[in-house]
């Protein structure tokens, strides 16, 4: 993962000319402008997700203005925020934290810097649908038809302002009601809205979600309702890790049909007081 983002970097910022360095391979000797990229430790708290890591990022240049460390810094931004990457068979998506602290004058390496954070995951939610009657599919058809801007197959996806990706995600499932015909099962569901821009974000969440206030019910490929109960929004979650949208919904799962074996012959012996009739 380090070597593809090196080569991300090298192929996107060309002021540094190629001059990506891993922490022990930089000094003060070494020509500036240059970046240095420090990985840190693997997070796997969100089994859904796989896991996560968080990167740093180091623009160094020479010690005149940090005017030079916002452009370089920029640039980074526009480059790894929300890019998306193969590794070693591995889907990933990088999203930007912030920086890593203030300016900061090496003196050392005579230079000044500003840490940029970035944290990449590893997308191991990419394929969220089950089986027929699949609730997450319904939604994800709906939101197809009712928004056909928006990026609906995050195995496809790249995320922007004006196509923000939009992954249903199936966290809970209870039986809630149990006939001889049909099991009623409840279900909530993630709706995680995906977009550079924060105000982007907060607009698509309250679009879907009174959208989906609006629906009420859905129907899904076995021709049974999805009734949409509760939806709650929440523009401050973790797109990436929680979703900003919960919705409870409930659907039916017919009960199988009894299989019978017909009966082909009879056999009868001693004394019958009726007509046996031949089957056929």
């Amino acid at each position: 993962m380090r070597t593809t983002l090196r080569q991300i970097l090298v192929d996107n910022i060309t002021a540094v000319q190629g001059r990506v360095y891993e922490p022990h391979t930089a000094g003060p000797n070494t020509q500036k402008p240059y970046l240095v990229l420090r990985e840190g430790v693997q997070d796997p708290e969100a089994d859904w997700a796989a896991f996560s890591t968080v990167i740093e990022v180091w623009p160094y240049v020479k010690r005149t203005t940090f005017q030079q460390v916002d452009s370089l810094a920029n640039a980074i931004i526009n480059t790894l925020h929300r890019a998306r990457f193969s590794h070693a068979g591995e889907e990933y998506m990088v999203d930007y934290l912030g920086s890593a602290g203030q300016d900061y004058v090496d003196e050392e390496w005579d230079a000044i810097t500003r840490g940029l954070r970035f944290r990449v995951f590893a997308l191991g939610w990419l394929n969220g649908l089950t089986y027929e009657p699949d609730p997450v599919a319904t939604l994800q058809n709906w939101t197809k038809e009712t928004w056909p801007e928006a990026h609906t197959d995050p195995g496809t996806w790249a995320p922007a302002d004006v196509a923000p990706g939009i992954y249903w995600r199936m966290v809970r499932l209870t039986t809630t009601e149990i006939t001889a015909a049909v099991n009623w099962m409840e279900a909530q569901i993630n709706g995680h809205i995906l977009s550079p821009s924060a105000a982007v974000r907060l607009s698509w969440v309250r679009k879907v979600t009174e959208g989906i206030a609006k629906q009420r019910a859905l129907k899904m490929d076995d021709g049974g309702p999805l009734e949409l109960l509760r939806v709650v929004a929440d523009s401050e979650a973790d797109p990436m890790r929680r979703g900003q949208i919960q919705l409870t919904a409930r659907f039916g799962v017919l009960q199988p049909i009894a299989q019978y074996v017909m009966l082909k012959k009879v056999v009868a012996s001693g004394n019958i007081d009726m007509e046996v009739g031949q089957l056929e």
